[in-house]
């Protein structure tokens, strides 16, 4: 057979020697464990497959001494590497070479050949990709994922179409905290976590409840309603209008205030959202603002205030700047 291609971890053997022989058998052996009977015959009580070996026959006809000098630490890792070849590019061997490379050289050194064997340990190969079963492709040819809406469980169905055995991959991701996670298979089970939550603590997270970034003209800003004051100083008023411009919320218009008020202007009001269990409010809160302020002309005067409130527009907390 001719190979285009046979790889060694990161290496393409054959620019390095000339494949004349692959020996990868049809088969792994197997060991068998036998009861004999009392009357004719066994029962088999456990197989199991054993380890296999590779052998690759070559030839180095260029540069031999130096093609050896390169070859040797690729061939002596310690490690299992992945062999691949051209002929059955979708799976690989896990290998390790075994024994010593006997070469033989020939016509006074001027070619070498020789053999290289590898040994399997686990005595199969294994697919280079893998196939993904989610809710995507669910009832497809991977298998399903059916969930229980009465108890919270998810049966999941996995088509393993490969010619061996083999354990799943699962990947769990929480959509909100949970103390405890069951996986109940056909042979065992495992679980992580206590099914109990016996701890009673409930683990906070930052969330990002509002950013300016995904509504860059401040729609969820709104015009507080006729007869709102001011929740800081009632001195203040309220009635003036604050509108986006350009890159920004600004002052627009002053409005009026009454004869004991000391300044007029606008107030713009925006509902925080709740989180992502629902609750509304927060326990710590950070706000970040960018500001930007200047005189029109010697002698005016003014405050710009980012105020938090509560249900009731009672002042939690806020700050202010102030030109006097």
């Amino acid at each position: 057979m001719d190979y285009s291609s046979v790889k060694l971890g990161d290496i393409e053997l054959m620019k390095l020697m000339i494949i004349n022989d692959v020996r990868r058998g049809i088969s792994t052996a197997m060991n068998n464990s036998v009861y004999d009977r009392y009357s004719d015959g066994s029962d088999v009580i456990a197989s199991r497959l054993l380890s296999k070996k590779i052998e690759i026959d070559f030839t180095i006809l260029y540069n031999i001494i130096e093609t050896k000098k390169k070859l040797s630490p690729i061939i002596s890792q310690k490690i299992l590497q992945k062999l691949i070849f051209s002929d059955d590019p979708n799976i690989y061997w896990n290998v390790i070479a075994d024994g010593e490379i006997k070469v033989t050289e020939h016509n006074n050194g001027k070619y070498t050949t020789g053999t290289i064997t590898f040994l399997v340990p686990s005595g199969h190969a294994e697919s280079v990709t893998s196939n993904i079963l989610n809710a995507t492709n669910s009832g497809g040819e991977n298998g399903t994922i059916t969930p229980n809406t009465t108890d919270g469980s998810i049966e999941i169905k996995v088509n393993n179409k490969g010619t061996l055995p083999t354990f799943p991959k699962i990947k769990l991701t929480n959509v909100s905290e949970n103390g405890y996670f069951g996986i109940v298979g056909v042979k065992g089970l495992i679980g992580l976590g206590n099914i109990n939550e016996a701890d009673g603590v409930t683990t906070p997270k930052s969330e990002q409840l509002y950013d300016s970034n995904t509504d860059s003209s401040f729609s969820k800003f709104k015009d507080v309603a006729a007869g709102i004051v001011n929740p800081q100083n009632s001195l203040y008023g309220t009635n003036g209008t604050i509108s986006f411009q350009s890159d920004g919320l600004r002052f627009a218009t002053q409005g009026t205030m009454s004869s004991s008020q000391i300044a007029g202007g606008g107030m713009k009001v925006m509902t925080l959202p709740a989180d992502s269990n629902g609750h509304i409010g927060a326990t710590n809160l950070y706000s970040h603002f960018n500001l930007f302020a200047w005189a029109g002309a010697m002698g005016q005067t003014g405050i710009l205030q980012i105020l938090f409130t509560d249900i009731n527009d009672k002042l939690v907390a806020g700050y202010g700047i102030t030109k006097s």
